[in-house]
């Protein structure tokens, strides 16, 4: 057998193993996908603390990668399905421990931001997750909260998604937005705020990327990185 011919049949068997059918699909459940958020680092968030971030920065949860900035590199990101949780925390000595996440319902969406059970006294703190596409890879999607002093950006997303799209007869993930924001201070100190904006029109392949997922997340087949994980890495103050 020639040289040539050796070539062709080393590059044939290759070939052989890249149909992703040969590999099998196995099943997938909210135990095996979780999905990143993407952190605002405040002052007094570990990565700042650290000095492996800086104020401003946006990170991932889940690889403490830099991932834009809020004022000189924001994000654009695609934004497809909305989740409202309450984060509630309970209260151990002069500190607020993470307690538990509830979904938000009509039955409990009066919820007061602090309350006393049984004697122990708890923060219940509103917040909006959306699920989006970042653009510089959309294998995976990342979701934003807002919560605390960022909750009226995030009214302002979800109106845009949900009342303005929807009475130009378009759909939630219609436009690419930029996640950016400001600094701002109050008596608990200073930190940054999030802020959204329209950027442009989705292209149809990243609309055809977002309902997959938008599929995949509503079939709860993924899980949002755990809340208690984040919570310090944010460390933003809530009201």
């Amino acid at each position: 057998m020639s040289k040539k011919e050796v070539v062709k049949k080393q590059e044939s068997q290759v070939a052989a193993h890249t149909d992703m059918a040969d590999w099998g699909v196995p099943e997938v459940s909210s135990k095996d996908v979780v999905i990143p958020k993407i952190l605002c680092m405040q002052g007094l968030s570990e990565l700042v603390v650290d000095d492996k971030a800086k104020m401003g920065d946006f990170v991932d949860s889940m690889t403490s990668e830099i991932v834009g900035n809020y004022t000189n590199k924001p994000i654009e990101f695609i934004p497809f399905h909305l989740e409202k949780i309450w984060i509630i925390s309970k209260k151990v000595g002069n500190d607020f421990e993470f307690d538990s996440i509830e979904q938000v319902t009509p039955a409990n969406e009066g919820k007061p931001y602090n309350e006393v059970v049984d004697g122990v006294e708890y923060k219940n703190e509103y917040c909006m997750n959306f699920y989006v596409l970042r653009l510089e890879d959309m294998s995976l999607p990342y979701i934003i909260s807002f919560k605390g002093m960022s909750s009226k950006a995030g009214r302002i997303l979800a109106t845009q998604m949900y009342v303005r799209n929807r009475a130009a007869g378009k759909i939630p993930p219609a436009y690419v937005m930029e996640l950016s924001g400001s600094k701002d201070k109050n008596d608990k100190g200073t930190f940054i705020t999030l802020a959204t904006s329209v950027k442009r029109e989705s292209t149809a392949e990243e609309i055809d990327a977002a309902f997959n997922w938008f599929k995949t997340v509503n079939a709860g087949k993924v899980k949002a990185h755990e809340e208690q994980t984040v919570a310090a890495d944010s460390a933003q103050p809530a009201y």
